[in-house]
């Protein structure tokens, strides 16, 4: 990777297609990939929370990586989820992938139980001094129970190997902005899907989330939108793709999410494999609603 941020734009968390016992539905993961790069996105995220990267079956963890670094063929940046709940663990994930050529790799902090900040700016750093690839910090304290502050982020942005941030903190952020102490190498992304619009209108120009995935017509138009400087037009796609997202919120998100990705032609289990399908009712609900936004 060159010494460089990341381009501007929009960075597609993937989901994962399984079938039933666990492995990839390859026609489907070529697929949306291929959907995502036709709606202009910036690079790919490869198994992160989205992707299941926590639930993913051992023995299909680098052919997923592999697969999806062949599909993409050096069109666009891709990272590859290495989330585990300690240093060695990690660094087990990022063996796994071999030699594949990839732009990085994307850590929480651990997640199994709160850890402090002394102990989160440890972790990162021995995963910086040990990985091949360049290290990204996935910040999702609603899961990992653990946030990355600003106190925690300014150390760990000194050191060369750690090259960037997926954050939903947009005043940590803009902090950072402010005080000019960004790396020219450091890319950070903000995954505040609902404020999208407000981060991107305060100069915050790289953005991470699942929900692009199944929204590849809105995603298209609210970053076309954004090349061209239309404010309203960019709130009005991104409301479409948060009217999704509130309805997957009704049942499980990733079992809504599957239905979503069948109606887009990517079928397969995208959910956990103990999570039940969604209702009939959710289905409906689904369906009327990513045609009114022309998604299908």
């Amino acid at each position: 990777m060159s010494g460089k941020q990341m381009r501007n734009g929009f960075y597609p968390a993937l989901g994962t297609p399984t079938d039933d016992d666990g492995k990839l539905i390859e026609t489907s993961y070529t697929k949306g990939i291929e959907l995502m790069i036709e709606s202009g996105a910036a690079g790919m995220l490869c198994m992160g929370s989205m992707g299941k990267m926590e639930s993913i079956r051992n023995s299909e963890y680098p052919k997923i990586a592999d697969k999806c670094v062949k599909v993409v063929s050096k069109r666009v940046p891709v990272l590859v989820g290495v989330m585990d709940c300690s240093v060695i663990r990690v660094i087990d994930r990022i063996a796994a992938l071999g030699n594949i050529d990839i732009d990085g790799v994307v850590t929480t902090v651990p997640f199994y139980s709160k850890v402090n900040a002394s102990d989160i700016i440890n972790f990162y750093t021995q995963i910086s001094k040990k990985s091949k690839y360049p290290v990204f910090i996935y910040d999702l304290p609603s899961v990992t129970q653990s946030p990355v502050t600003a106190d925690i982020l300014k150390p760990l942005m000194k050191i060369q190997n750690i090259r960037g941030i997926k954050t939903a903190n947009i005043n940590m952020i803009l902090d950072l902005f402010r005080n000019n102490m960004i790396r020219p190498d450091f890319s950070i992304f903000y995954s505040g899907l609902d404020s999208f619009d407000a981060a991107i209108q305060s100069g915050i120009k790289r953005n991470l989330d699942g929900m692009f995935t199944c929204t590849p017509h809105n995603s298209r138009l609210m970053y076309e939108d954004i090349e061209n400087g239309n404010a309203k037009t960019i709130s009005e796609h991104l409301n479409n793709i948060l009217l999704l997202r509130n309805i997957f919120l009704k049942e499980d998100v990733l079992a809504a999410y599957s239905y979503a990705m069948e109606l887009l032609g990517c079928p397969g289990n995208y959910h956990c494999d103990y999570a039940e399908p969604v209702s009939g009712k959710l289905k409906e609900d689904i369906y009327k609603c990513m045609k009114d936004i022309k998604e299908i």
